[in-house]
């Protein structure tokens, strides 16, 4: 009788501690990639297709954007999209 119990018990724990696994692995990878700090850039033709880098910022929406040394009355800084233009709002840290 404790053999038929343990051979139908013990793959389904094993299962769930996998599928377990997977999903906490999945969620470090994802935590990771959102809190990773971005490089701030200056804009310095309207276009957006001349930057100047300048400071480390977040890309994190905590509703202050990052500008010039942190400073209230810095310019704002932008972060690169995929075709090198900086035109991405990026927020303080």
């Amino acid at each position: 009788m404790k053999t038929n119990f343990a051979k139908q018990v013990l793959p389904v724990a094993v299962f769930a501690l996998a599928i377990a696994g997977a999903f906490t692995t999945n969620a470090m990878n994802q935590r990771s990639k959102t809190i990773a700090p971005v490089q701030g850039f200056i804009k310095l033709n309207p276009q957006a297709t001349s930057c100047e880098q300048r400071d480390m910022c977040s890309n994190i929406n905590n509703g202050i954007v990052c500008t010039v040394g942190l400073a209230p009355s810095g310019a704002q800084l932008f972060g690169k999209n995929s075709s090198g233009q900086c035109s991405v709002p990026i927020y303080r840290p």
